[in-house]
């Protein structure tokens, strides 16, 4: 309908219609299955070749509105069951029209078709509708597909370089082959967890090592002890100490389980926490008194520097167990012929104590560091059956439980520091 409607031309006034039979061949004589008709002012125009095989028949005319078209249902001059189409429009300007006249010439045009062309029409247009959501459906899934995959695949190959991971081994880390700004976040939190878990790793085992070397020990010598006291049962200089060292052996044990079970309960933060307040002169004097017994000139070699009437609020079993560790270890690694330095110092926000010992050569970075781990000797070779290597590491959980920082440092002449914060 509307190619017909630009084939209606006005020439200043005058209407010519322009149609090519040769090209729409459905309204020619030799194949009459769809008319037209045009009228100008309610008189006939224009007929279709098809129309004018039936003299006298006119297509339906109805009084519409200009730009409006209306459908009906409409029995076709050859006895047909169709449908006509009734279109008002105004014709257009010819190109070589020099003046805007300001009158326009409108046209009515009537198309009639049969409905079983209409509905070949409306079959046509249905299947390609449905092909094309079909397409569309499976042209969208795939899209879809590739893209998420492809948005997908970093965290794809992120978790099967997670699945191949083994922190028994050392130096695992995740890789990645091409940066992606989302996932390198993820990517270096999981590093420093898998770092993190490895160290773990590694301490476990060498704990687990450490354990069994300190027990292996004094186990072996009670084996010793049993199987010569069982093979000399009458020798009175084997059965006249064979107590007191089986005595002696036990303590040992035990102290080394007592410490073990310490460290496990400041750990896992077994130990409920009591605060109060503390002269920390007095409290100080008191654990030296009882440390004279395995160190007779601490009262020579110890030299305070802490005023009378300095207070803190912590609690005392953490604090007495701290510094029962840090002075003993200070009294026994220290070179005796100096003296053992503890300075406290108090500021608006925080107590400072330091403690300082010299020593025969000073620790490397390593040894620094790792000197508050459970069973780190500076000895490897385990000489001293009294020292097991659990004090600092004691030291370091229970300040961790208490929110209290300990560190370890050199100083000049050959001196350890050992540097404990306490909040206010």
């Amino acid at each position: 309908a509307n190619y017909l409607k630009t084939l209606v031309k006005d020439h200043a006034g005058k209407l010519e219609f322009d149609f090519a039979g040769e090209f729409m061949s459905e309204y020619e004589q030799a194949n009459p299955s769809e008319f037209y008709q045009l009228w100008h002012e309610q008189h006939t125009f224009e007929k279709s070749d098809s129309l004018q095989l039936y003299p006298g028949v006119d297509l339906p005319n109805i009084d519409i509105a200009i730009n409006e078209f209306r459908i009906i249902d409409y029995s076709l001059p050859n006895g047909e069951a169709g449908r006509a189409m009734i279109s008002h429009f105004i014709a257009q300007q010819a190109d070589d029209n020099t003046a805007d006249s300001g009158h326009f010439n409108t046209m009515v045009l009537t198309i009639a078709a049969p409905t079983a062309a209409l509905n070949k029409v409306l079959i046509i247009i249905d299947v390609v509708f449905v092909l094309t959501c079909i397409i569309a459906v499976f042209g969208v899934r795939y899209l879809v597909t590739r893209i998420v995959n492809r948005g997908l695949y970093p965290l794809n190959n992120l978790n099967e370089q997670i699945k191949q991971l083994d922190i028994t081994e050392t130096a695992q880390i995740i890789n990645s082959d091409f940066k992606v700004e989302e996932i390198e976040p993820i990517r270096n939190e999981l590093n420093k967890f898998i770092t993190t878990n490895q160290q773990l790793y590694q301490n476990e085992k060498r704990l687990t090592s450490d354990i069994a070397h300190e027990l292996k020990t004094p186990i072996a010598e009670l084996i010793s002890l049993s199987e010569v006291a069982l093979r000399y049962p009458n020798d009175e200089r084997i059965s006249a100490t064979y107590t007191s060292d089986i005595l002696a052996i036990s303590q040992r044990m035990k102290t080394i389980v007592n410490n073990l079970l310490l460290l496990q309960r400041a750990g896992s933060s077994a130990i409920e926490l009591t605060i109060e307040k503390l002269n920390l002169s007095a409290f100080i004097n008191n654990i030296s008194n009882e440390l004279q017994f395995k160190h007779p000139d601490i009262e020579q070699r110890l030299q305070l520097d802490i005023a009378e009437d300095l207070l803190v609020n912590v609690d005392k079993f953490c604090l007495h167990t701290i510094l029962s560790n840090l002075l003993d270890n200070a009294l026994f690694y220290g070179e005796r012929q100096h003296s053992v330095n503890l300075q406290v110092t108090q500021a608006s926000d925080k107590t400072i104590i330091t403690l300082c010992n010299a020593l025969a050569t000073p620790l490397s970075g390593q040894q620094l560091e790792a000197i508050f781990d459970p069973l780190y000797q500076l000895d490897s070779s385990r000489t001293n059956n009294q020292r097991h290597g659990l004090g600092l590491a004691i030291v370091k959980s229970l300040c961790n439980l208490n929110n209290f920082t300990i560190r370890a440092e050199n100083k000049a002449d050959s001196r350890l520091a050992l540097i404990l914060t306490l909040p206010n």
